[in-house]
């Protein structure tokens, strides 16, 4: 079963990251430049986390299980949107 403090850490991470890869999609759609590393980096991330998620949830509890779908899904919609900022800055 995932322990408790390794559930509050992946929040605190995907908090984080999601924070970050928000943060480079205002940037990039405010001032229309080209996609920089920044960018690309925080992109990277939130697949990484999407991975973490996967691997946790094999070892959670169903409670916590639902909280990592609600992760998975606020991860999931915030790279999407970023693969479409992406598509329509080319």
């Amino acid at each position: 079963m995932a322990t408790r403090q390794s559930i509050e850490n992946m929040m605190n991470d995907v908090n984080e990251k999601l924070e970050s890869a928000r943060d480079q999609i205002e940037r990039t759609n405010k001032m229309g430049y080209q996609i920089n590393e920044e960018y690309t980096q925080a992109q990277l991330g939130l697949e990484d986390l999407e991975h973490e998620i996967d691997k946790l949830m094999h070892s959670a509890n169903h409670q916590q299980k639902e909280q990592l779908h609600r992760m998975h899904l606020q991860v999931s919609q915030c790279l999407n949107d970023m693969i479409l900022d992406e598509q329509d800055l080319q």
